[in-house]
């Protein structure tokens, strides 16, 4: 099946008619699909992961999901192709879909965010790098919608592009939502440092699974 987004796919390689847990890796605004490459290292064995290009041409390979200042159209748009990327992947990759996860880095994050909120049932739970939880999202944020989901924010105390207060705001409206939230902030800028990376990894190893 083709996928109606641009992508980047890494399957493990052994032969098997085993269905794998996935990361869906979302890059954020002027990023594409071969960005989050960086991230590989944090994911588990035995994981599919699958980064789409977002479908804003912003410049030469420079995407976006939305633009910011928009009166919400463009974020709907975005989440709309996001969503049917998603839907799509079991039947394009041997994906467990009751194994899917969303793990987005600045406006990949507040894409993750969004989809869990207005889907919760299409993923297992989502992962916010340097993000935050797009305001035409937040209404989604009832009480108990995202019950029995996981989420993990990190985030760099100096950021000056989306700033930790905004994360912190993320980390209330899931928690009031009822996801299971791990939040962590690291004295750094807008990226992710070494310590941000090993506990990147050890929550991506202790939720997602795949092979030890």
């Amino acid at each position: 099946m083709a996928l109606p987004l641009v992508h980047r796919a890494r399957v493990p390689g052994k032969a098997s008619a085993e269905l794998y847990p996935a990361v869906v890796m979302l890059h954020g605004w002027l990023g594409n699909e071969e960005v989050m490459s960086i991230f590989d290292q944090t994911l588990p064995l035995g994981v599919v992961s699958v980064s789409p290009r977002a479908p804003l041409e912003v410049g030469p390979h420079s995407f976006g999901w939305y633009r910011r200042l928009d009166d919400g159209e463009g974020f709907r748009a975005g989440l709309a192709a996001l969503r049917e990327f998603v839907t799509g992947l079991p039947r394009a990759y041997p994906v467990d879909r009751e194994r899917l996860w969303l793990m987005g880095f600045s406006q990949g994050a507040a894409m993750s965010f969004g989809l869990l909120l207005s889907d919760p049932a299409l993923a297992a739970g989502a992962v916010g790098l340097a993000g935050f939880v797009p305001e035409f999202a937040q209404g989604w944020a009832k009480p108990g919608r995202l019950a029995g989901k996981a989420a993990l924010i990190l985030h760099g105390a100096q950021d000056e592009a989306v700033s930790v207060d905004q994360a912190q705001a993320a980390r209330q409206l899931l928690i009031r939502a009822g996801a299971e939230v791990t939040y962590r902030e690291y004295p750094v800028g807008h990226k992710l440092n070494a310590d941000g990376t090993r506990d990147l990894k050890k929550w991506l190893a202790q939720h997602v699974g795949g092979d030890a």
